[in-house]
């Protein structure tokens, strides 16, 4: 079968039988596009090509693009089972997926803004536009919530309740679960709310209807590039001179809780981390506060 063609129907496969997110899917077309694109400078066009010293030669291309560690198990992962879908539908000769061997998960440690630097952000952000009072409902939805930047993006005006200061957002794999809201995300999303219609209305196409909850100056779905731009537009503004990304305000999220005594299987599942392993993480994080505890409690430490 013609490479292309397979790729077409493995993006099917991905959306409509694995039930993938639409962020997960186009990290997939993504890495696989590349390896294509390898392949077709090669003269290769279709699977019953494919083999695995041609593959070995894309892997070592790889190796000088200086890419991080948690890229490159991503793109393998996605390599993987691209050849793992050919291979069960008998679109290649060989067992490309069982010869290729992951390289090991390097752990690091996350950035993240202590409690008194994320009161530094909120001091800074006073809005004086509809689009201020928008960065800041998001900033502190995303504080309130932990919720991933794709969770953000992809929440519905009707997935908020106002009510019962919760929210229902779509994780990975498409699972749901309910984060909760707090006094003041509650009150900045009430405020954004109620201007909101705002960005709905486009002089060029008029009235926009969009379900999604954060809405850019077109009327429709603001994206994941946005919001990046709008946290670290905030976290430059107050003067914070730390790398933090829109991940490490989850990272944030979840060292605080443990630093006020909440147990990790709890942090675990607000994250809506599948395993506790990915959650303990934080465990490191709070390092520094033990020490501090330990020299406060323990009586041959003072």
């Amino acid at each position: 079968m013609d490479l292309y063609e397979s790729f077409s129907l493995y993006e099917k496969y991905l959306k409509f039988e694995k039930n993938l997110t639409p962020n997960t899917i186009r990290s997939y077309q993504k890495d696989l596009l590349h390896l294509l694109k390898f392949y077709k400078e090669k003269k290769i066009s279709d699977t019953s090509q494919l083999n695995l010293g041609i593959f070995r030669e894309y892997l070592k291309a790889l190796d000088g693009k200086n890419y991080s560690n948690r890229t490159i198990i991503r793109k393998y992962s996605s390599f993987i089972n691209y050849f793992r879908f050919l291979e069960n539908n008998s679109l290649v000769d060989s067992q490309l997926s069982q010869s290729i061997s992951v390289p090991k998960k390097r752990h690091r440690f996350y950035s993240y803004l202590s409690v008194s630097e994320m009161e530094k952000l909120f001091e800074t952000m006073k809005p004086e536009d509809d689009s201020g009072i928008r960065d800041r409902a998001i900033i502190e939805l995303i504080y309130s919530t932990g919720a991933r930047i794709s969770e953000i993006e992809d929440l519905k005006v009707y997935n908020i309740d106002i009510l019962k200061n919760e929210a229902l957002v779509t994780g990975k794999g498409r699972k749901q679960r309910i984060v909760y809201l707090n006094y003041e995300a509650l009150s900045w999303l009430d405020k954004y709310l109620k201007i909101r219609a705002n960005f709905s209305f486009s002089k060029d196409k008029g009235y926009v209807k969009d379900e999604h909850l954060f809405l850019n100056r077109f009327g429709t779905r603001l994206s994941s590039r946005s919001i990046r731009a709008i946290v670290k537009k905030n976290i430059k503004r107050a003067g914070i001179n730390k790398n933090v990304s829109v991940h490490s305000l989850r990272h944030s999220f979840a060292t605080h809780l443990l630093q006020e005594g909440a147990g990790i299987r709890e942090i675990q599942e607000l994250l809506g981390h599948e395993n506790v392993s990915t959650t303990q993480i934080y465990s490191h994080l709070n390092i520094k506060k033990l020490k501090k505890d330990y020299k406060k409690f323990h009586p041959r430490a003072k």
